[in-house]
């Protein structure tokens, strides 16, 4: 694709103005990936809020405009070969610190093979990959041969997966509050971001359950003002539009009053009361399910009904050896975020000094128990936040 075919905004509403330094990024990223002169390189592709048109920017005021969203790319390789296509994710990936600082905004490079994208299990990130992309480079064959196209038959388990990620960063934002009471700008707007993406997880988690999700913001929006919701999850409409607000034209002035810490907890709190709500929506009483499910062996990120292919279970093992180092061989064959999922409700929610199952918790993360000394919550949350996001957050 040539800079001339930039004609659809990165933006909404759309700017012109800070669309034409969106597409600067993207000849940045682009030629950096092409540099790498891979003849393994089929597509380069913007997936995410700017490549749906739905990214968010922020003004000086002086006519300067910088991007909130994180620049989520897609490099398609030519084969299937599961080695070239690690040898080219470890390339790319080197990539990212320097883009990301010429940017001003986090640039996560995925790669994957066109047979992946054509295996993808039934996923939000699956859907909206084949519904709303921009190719940079190369032609769309591959994401064409994504079959899941239909947001309204996601599976309900994709609510747990969104609350998850979002409580993750909840974690990571809590435990750099801890470590430095905010006062660094940088810090101060990663908390923010990761309270408001958390408010909007919330909202989409009850349009999946309720088959009701939909690629674009605005239209959820609208669908989630028709669902009835339980009167403990009264909060939900207003915190996703306030969130929704943010997420289209961010302000960070406006919370410049709030006391960022309270603001969290408070986070916290209902993030906690919508994920109970999504487990018992999708797998009856949740009552103690942090304990209950912490040594459970069933999925809760993925579908198990459906066996993921041996390449796939490779790849997982991989990630296993290289993120987790575990210190036991259980689940060494499932997604290290199996392990993640399992955990994140006692590190997220359960109260700080709680007599929780450490030694346990400390082997599904590598950790040996005897590492733990007298901050088990610290160093736990340390190590889920180096595996669930490896590098700076920013």
């Amino acid at each position: 694709m040539t800079d001339t075919d930039w004609t659809a905004p990165f933006t909404t509403p759309p700017n012109p103005a800070a669309d034409v330094v969106i597409a600067g990024h993207m000849r940045l990223i682009r030629d950096a990936i092409v540099s790498l002169r891979s003849r393994n390189v089929r597509s380069i592709v913007l997936t995410g809020g700017f490549g749906r048109g739905e990214g968010g920017v922020i003004s000086d005021g002086q006519g300067s405009f910088q991007p909130v969203n994180d620049y989520d790319m897609l490099v398609i390789t030519r084969r299937d070969n599961l080695p070239a296509r690690l040898w080219l994710r470890r390339r790319l990936k080197a990539l990212e610190p320097a883009l990301s600082k010429a940017c001003g905004v986090r640039v996560d490079i995925a790669c994957k093979t066109p047979r992946m994208l054509r295996d993808l299990p039934h996923t939000v990130d699956a859907c909206e990959t084949a519904l709303g992309h921009r190719v940079l480079r190369g032609d769309s064959a591959p994401l064409e041969a994504i079959c899941w196209r239909d947001p309204a038959q996601l599976p309900a388990l994709e609510a747990i997966r969104y609350l998850f990620n979002r409580g993750a960063a909840l974690l990571w934002a809590r435990r750099m509050l801890e470590a430095s009471a905010g006062n660094n700008e940088d810090q101060r707007q990663f908390v923010w971001i990761a309270i408001q993406k958390a408010r909007l997880s919330w909202g989409d988690a009850l349009l999946l359950l309720n088959g009701r999700y939909a690629p674009s913001y605005s239209a959820r929006m609208d669908r989630l003002s028709e669902i009835a919701l339980p009167d403990e999850l009264g909060f939900v409409r207003d915190a996703y539009r306030e969130a929704l607000r943010f997420k289209l034209q961010p302000d960070f002035d406006a919370g410049r009053d709030v006391s960022l810490p309270s603001f969290l907890a408070q986070t916290l709190d209902c993030h906690e009361a919508v994920w109970r709500s999504a487990e018992k929506a999708s797998d009856g009483p949740a009552t103690q399910y942090w304990l209950r499910r912490y040594s459970d062996d069933a999925y809760i990120l993925w579908d198990d009904s459906v066996p993921p292919a041996w390449d796939t279970r490779l790849y997982w093992l991989a990630l296993n050896l290289w993120r987790v180092r575990p210190a036991t061989r259980r689940l060494l064959f499932e997604h290290p975020e199996e392990r993640l999922a399992r955990l994140l409700p006692l590190l997220a929610f359960a109260p700080q000094d709680a007599v929780l199952p450490w030694p346990a918790m400390a082997r599904l993360l590598g950790v040996s128990p005897r590492k733990l000394g007298d901050a088990p919550w610290e160093t736990l949350t340390d190590r889920f936040i180096d595996i669930w996001h490896p590098g700076p957050p920013y």
